[in-house]
């Protein structure tokens, strides 16, 4: 298998690849189990998504901001494990790539 590069996306190209249920476990990971190092805690508040990528394994990684310290977080959702979402992203690179 030839090794994929990582790219940027943004929240409509996201929106693709979630159903229904990843969705619900995006936004609720979001909104109560990311990790935020300055507040030795989790950001209870949420994260403001700044950044969402496609890695190289097909996963998605998401920066942004704690919403009450306002450090920067990060998590990753290996989404890129299931057949179902590995074929989306892989649909998704090549519209990107023909853009």
């Amino acid at each position: 298998m030839s090794k994929q590069s990582e790219i940027k996306i943004n929240q409509f190209q996201l929106a693709v690849l979630l159903d229904e249920s990843d969705k619900d476990f995006f936004k609720c990971v979001i909104s109560h189990s990311v990790y935020c190092l300055n507040c030795s805690d989790v950001a209870k508040n949420g994260v403001d998504i700044t950044e969402v990528y496609l890695t190289e394994l097909n996963d998605i990684r998401v920066h942004g901001k704690c919403k009450i310290c306002n450090g920067d977080v990060r998590r990753l959702f290996e989404f890129g494990e299931e057949d179902r979402f590995n074929n989306k992203a892989k649909k998704l690179r090549k519209s990107i790539q023909a853009s």
